[in-house]
């Protein structure tokens, strides 16, 4: 049904006339005959590319193409200290954790940043920052 609510009547026949699919498209109103006459094609449809916006790195290995390398890996992950860790171990110097357990927070992976690199290279490819 259209949108008037009657029945909806068929789509024209197709045929290889001018302006018909497969067919070249007559010249446009205002066209100058003294010009050398160009064969215009109608438009093809062109695939979509879907980019999909990943987050970022997260703590565990994922799998990714390296930039370098080009090649397609399970990332190696190494844990860092970053400034969740540095905050932490403030924090707890502060509170009286004298004589180095202040730094436990350097030995706790969940407390420190992921790096990730690519096994083959070894190039770095992203970090995940706890704060």
């Amino acid at each position: 049904m259209d949108h008037k609510g009657g029945p909806m009547e068929p789509p024209p026949p197709y045929s290889a006339q001018p302006g018909g699919p497969g067919g070249p498209v007559p010249p446009p109103p205002g066209f100058m005959a003294g010009q050398p006459a160009a064969t215009v094609y109608p438009a093809q449809p062109v695939a979509a590319a879907v980019i999909v916006n990943v987050q970022g790195f997260g703590p565990y290995p994922m799998q990714v193409t390296c930039s370098q390398c080009s090649a397609q890996v399970m990332t190696e992950t190494v844990a860092s200290p970053g400034l969740l860790t540095w905050l932490l171990s403030g924090t707890l110097f502060l509170v009286g954790c004298w004589l180095g357990c202040c730094l436990i927070p350097c030995c706790i992976p969940e407390c420190q940043d992921i790096e990730h690199r690519c096994p083959n290279c070894k190039t770095h490819l992203g970090t995940y920052r706890r704060l």
